[in-house]
């Protein structure tokens, strides 16, 4: 096949983003320092929900209306991929609910910029309807912050 080289838009901010490049990675290692990224294979979703609780700091003369401000923050990941034989992804996922512990993720962006944290599996389910494939289910709460956004790695960026 012929090698072609594309043009690239000079205003890529008016471009949307493809669901399908997020992608959930673990870090199978042994320390954070130095992380191990292993991908969750077959992911269909990977859902990033940050969240503050909401202060009423209504008062008697605000007018009549309501007032609010953020309280405490947090955020999950819920997520399904399709179950794969052999995918280290799922099985240390399924692992780490198993025995109680906690992970470290990255949830990467088209770009391979990404965030890090830490979090607990609250759901690790296995979906096996009988005319569709097999997938896993999960909702990783967050222990803490995520990461400010990090650059890719030199010579990964997309």
């Amino acid at each position: 096949m012929a090698s072609f080289t594309f043009p690239t838009r000079t205003n890529a901010s008016t471009t949307a983003s493809a669901g399908k490049d997020y992608l959930i990675y673990l870090n199978t290692g042994s320390t954070e320092a130095s992380p191990t990224w292993t991908l969750l294979g077959g992911q269909r979703s990977g859902d990033l929900s940050r969240q503050a609780d909401e202060i009423d700091a209504s008062h008697k003369t605000s007018g009549g209306w309501k007032s609010t401000i953020p309280g405490l923050r947090n955020w999950s990941i819920d997520l399904e991929s399709v179950y794969l034989a052999g995918d280290i992804g799922a099985q240390f996922l399924e692992a780490a609910f198993l025995a109680g512990k906690q992970v470290h993720i990255k949830f990467e962006y088209p770009d391979k910029k990404f965030v890090t944290g830490w979090g607990s599996i609250t759901e690790c389910s296995l979906s096996t309807p009988h005319d569709d494939v097999a997938t896993i289910k999960g909702t990783i709460n967050g222990d803490g912050p995520l990461s400010e956004l990090q650059d890719a790695p030199s010579g990964l960026k997309a």
